[in-house]
């Protein structure tokens, strides 16, 4: 769907820029296009003859434009409720207090050093979201299994929502020494 977007969006913007530049007469290189009327006259006429050509032009723009903003209203909702989620405050509070507490069990894990847990979605469709950062030598599929078994469920109990769907990423934890940068490489050694 992106690609499809991505093309239409491409072919409108030439189509703009070349009716711009045809209109500030940079394609007079050409021959005299600026001069020239915007419609064929052949279809000018046409439009001048039939009454209904021009509304229902107008009505299959305005179709298309309705389309576009629905789409942007529902593409916008998706968003927000990625990071509100449509519940209740109660069940908001629980989530939250069940985050804590999620996030505590998750970094006594072994090689665990970092959660971040979201309940993300809608009131039908709610779901959890954990970022779960690692060592790099860390079994992942250990602690997947120690997350579903302790943490996760606990967090389900806690909340209501025993079917709750759960999304984990894992990502590796980098450990740097106090006071080095980010970027910073070690120097060669010399021989």
């Amino acid at each position: 769907m992106r690609i499809a977007i991505a093309v239409t969006g491409a072919v409108l913007l030439l189509a703009g820029a070349s009716g711009l530049a045809l209109g500030l007469g940079a394609l007079d290189a050409f021959g005299a296009l600026s001069d020239r009327p915007l419609l064929d006259p052949a279809l000018a006429r046409f439009t001048g003859e039939t009454e209904w050509f021009l509304p229902a032009a107008a009505a299959a723009a305005e179709a298309v434009a309705l389309a576009g903003q629905v789409w942007l209203v529902v593409q916008g909702r998706a968003v927000v409720h990625q990071w509100w989620p449509d519940l209740d405050p109660e069940v908001r509070a629980r989530a939250r207090a069940a985050a804590d507490s999620l996030n505590r069990d998750a970094r006594g894990l072994p090689g665990v050093h970092g959660v971040r847990a979201r309940l993300t979605g809608t009131a039908d469709r709610p779901r959890l979201r954990l970022k779960v950062a690692c060592e790099g030598d860390t079994l992942v599929s250990e602690v997947y299994g120690e997350l579903g078994a302790g943490p996760v469920e606990r967090y389900r109990r806690a909340v209501g929502m025993p079917d709750l769907p759960v999304v984990v990423r894992f990502r590796p934890s980098i450990e740097r020494p106090r006071g080095q940068r980010r970027g910073r490489r070690p120097e060669p050694e010399s021989a």
